[in-house]
Order: structure tokens, then sequence, then C-alpha cells
């Protein structure tokens, strides 16, 4: 029997208006809690495809797969904090040894000199210690928002286990549902959400190997020192939206300005830019023209009416909004399909 909680409006346009009311309302609402969403959707669907290799491999059960790999995942999380407080201890110990040396040390390094210029320790009055106020409030903001932001992850991460171990539970409820109710209806459209986020992530690691693979012959050319590293950087980096690719740039600014001086810069600043278009306006069109079955054109005045409106964090939320407006016209498409036509009754009698 279906459920058939807080039912629509009978008529067809009204359905639809209040769906949509009250489906942006929704995600307006919730907008802080994306990256609890965002992570939920990605652990779900990375262990639902682990364990699903598991179970073609080893007949394991699925929960027992998503078990094991939970185990293998804690387990070395566990390891490399053991390893890492075992290194970290003996240097402790010597720093408290050696406090007052070393103290000395790290301030008569040059940058440390530089920062004491910039923050104004030369000049009189109290103007170093109000700038070391404003930074230390400021850096107090900055964690105080990481903070929030590993709480929420931490959330979508227990969120996504409690799902995959009553996955059979909660799919049944959701299928108990009416399809033409306010809960099923935003339980079927917060699906094209998941579904959205997961193909976006997937475009994204796309893009991240494509920057990170043109940009490799650059550092040879260049002659830039720890190349794997810094390949490996750009790889993870470009697995942010928007922000990656400018984050990467400007760690290889700096690591170009130290080894080879300004031309460098100049040349690593004109190849980010070029591959922020390149990235934006041509490979993230190709790859969700595969996924929405719109003209390139539409999807790139997308792009730039999302920039122009929300900045640069439009440009992350331009394709799953084209994907989800998309998955509802199909949706409503099928609903007209189904309706009888006016003139199918025309010449009839009662």
């Amino acid at each position: 029997m279906r459920s058939n909680y807080l039912p629509l409006p009978a008529d067809l346009k009204w359905r639809r208006l209040v769906a949509v009311v009250i489906f942006g309302a929704i995600l307006y609402g919730l907008r802080e809690l994306a990256p609890v969403f965002i992570c939920f959707i990605i652990l779900v669907r990375a262990l639902t495809l682990s364990a699903d290799f598991i179970h073609d491999r080893t007949g394991m059960e699925r929960r027992g797969g998503v078990a094991s790999i939970l185990l293998v995942v804690v387990a070395a999380l566990a390891g490399s904090i053991f390893y890492g407080v075992h290194k970290l201890l003996p240097r402790v110990h010597e720093i408290r040894a050696e406090g007052h040396d070393f103290a000395e040390q790290l301030l008569d390094q040059p940058i440390v000199e530089r920062l004491r210029h910039v923050a104004g320790s030369g000049d009189t009055g109290g103007g170093a210690a109000e700038t070391v106020k404003a930074h230390a409030l400021e850096a107090l903001h900055y964690a105080t928002a990481f903070a929030h932001l590993a709480l929420y992850l931490l959330i979508g991460f227990l969120l996504s286990v409690i799902y995959l171990f009553e996955r059979d539970e909660i799919d049944h409820w959701f299928r108990s549902l009416a399809p033409e109710s306010v809960s099923g209806t935003m339980a079927r459209w917060m699906g094209y959400v998941g579904d959205a986020v997961a193909i976006t992530v997937k475009m994204q690691a796309v893009t991240a190997l494509v920057n990170a693979v043109i940009t490799f012959p650059l550092l040879f050319f260049l002659g830039l020192p720890h190349k794997a590293l810094l390949f490996l950087l750009i790889l993870v980096s470009g697995l942010l939206p928007v922000v990656g690719n400018f984050i990467a740039g400007a760690v290889l600014c700096v690591v170009a300005y130290e080894t080879r001086g300004a031309w460098a810069v100049g040349v690593m600043l004109g190849v980010t830019f070029v591959l922020h278009k390149i990235e934006s306006y041509y490979l993230t069109p190709r790859l969700a023209a595969q996924h929405v079955k719109l003209p390139g054109l539409i999807l790139v005045l997308s792009l730039l009416a999302f920039e122009e409106t929300f900045g640069l964090l439009g440009l992350f939320l331009s394709f799953p909004a084209l994907y989800v407006a998309t998955r509802i016209h199909r949706e409503w498409s099928k609903e007209d399909d189904c309706l009888p036509s006016a003139g199918s009754t025309e010449g009839k009698t009662p």
C-alpha cells in the first residue's frame, strides 16, 4: 500500500507549481548543509561500487563488503596517526629541551623578517600589536569555518554508513511513498540532485586529470623541482571545483618564481588562465552534454549566466541545476503523454 503523505493538488499545473516552490524552499533552507549532502553522495557511491566489486569477486554480502572497507580505512588512519605521533614525539622533546635556541633560529629566518616588515613591527606605536590581533581574529575565523566543514563531513560520513547498512529498509520505505505526494515527489527530486552531484564529481575527476597531464610537460620545460609532488598537487587540487585550478596555479607560481624568476611566473599565470577557460567553457560543457541532452551553446550560456549570478560558485552549480531541470522536465513530459488528448473524445457521446 502506498503512503500518500501530504498529497499535492489534483490540478496538474497547480501540482507542479507547488512542488517546484517546495523543492526550491528545501534547497534554499538546507544550503548550509550542502557539504554533508555532497560527502554523503560521494561516499555512498564510492562504497557501493567497492562493495559491488568485492561481491562480484568473492561473493561476500554487500554489507560485509562495506564493513571490510571501513575496517581497512580505519586501520590505515590509525596506523598513519600512530606513525606520525611516533615520528613527532622525538622532535617535541628536542624542542622542549632546546626551545630557546630553536626559537632564536626560527626568528632569524629571512621569511620571519619579511613578515615583521609586512606586519609593521618596525613602526612606532601599536601598529604591530593591532596587526597581530587582526591576523589572529582572521585565523580564528578560518579555523572555525574549517571546524564546521570538518564536522559536516563527519556527519556526511556517518549518514552514509548508516544508509549503506540500512539500505534495503530505506529503499523499501521510499518505494512505499505515493509518487504524486509531496514526500514522494521531493524524495524523487532529491534523488536527481544526488545523481547530479555524483556526475559532477566524475566530470571534475576527468577535468583534474586533463589539467594535470597538460601541465606536467610544462614542469619539465621550466625545470621546476619536485615534479612528482607538483603533479600530485595539480591532480588533487583539480578535484576541487573552480578554486582548485587557482590553488594549484598559486603554488606553481611561487615555485616558478623561486626557481626561474618573474618570467616563469608569467608563464604559469598564462597557463592557469587558459586552463581555467578550457575547463569552464569547453571541457565541462562537452562532458555535461553526455548527460544533459542540450545544445552546447545552451550549456555555455548557462555557465555564463550562473557565473554572472553566483560568481565562481555558479560554475559548479550550472550543471547540477540543468541536470535536475531536465530530469524534472522529462518526468513532466511523460505525464503529459499519459494524459488523454482533448480531441480523443470529440464526436463521442457519454
